[in-house]
């Protein structure tokens, strides 16, 4: 298409556009949101999960495991090689362990909803922020 004036005549000069003025003007406006935006708000700050002091070994990065099953009709709560039989128990040994990484709760299929959720509700007493269900296929 080309464009003409009023008169009918060819005006070489009224399709073009000054394309060096407009690339000056782009960079200006790059360079002025780069230097004005702030990408991050203060992320190096944040404290990373894989940060350990002194070089602690991996199971500091895992969170504490609780099986729940059931012996003789008695919900057992088991940590590691502890056997616990009361939820008062459970309660005292959680509040003694360190709660960054949180707690999973392995529960049985025979375990009761109710001493699932209490032992749930032990681990919120403690002090623990992340806790987890899971439930558990084995005996």
């Amino acid at each position: 298409m080309r464009l003409r004036n009023r008169t009918g005549g060819d005006d070489p000069i009224l399709g073009v556009l000054p394309m060096t003025s407009m690339i000056d003007v782009v960079f200006l406006l790059l360079i002025f949101f780069m230097v004005t935006a702030s990408f991050s708000s203060d992320e190096d700050k944040l404290s990373s999960a894989l940060a350990t002091e002194g070089g602690g070994g991996a199971s500091v990065l895992e969170p504490q495991i609780v099986r729940l099953r059931t012996a003789d009709g008695v919900t057992v709560y088991e940590i590691g090689a502890r056997r616990l039989r009361s939820i008062n128990s459970l309660r005292n040994l959680l509040r003694a362990l360190p709660k960054e990484q949180g707690v999973v709760f392995r529960v049985g299929d025979d375990v009761p909803i109710a001493d699932a959720a209490a032992a749930l509700q032990a681990a919120h007493d403690a002090g623990f922020l992340k806790r987890s269900y899971v439930p558990s296929s084995q005996p």
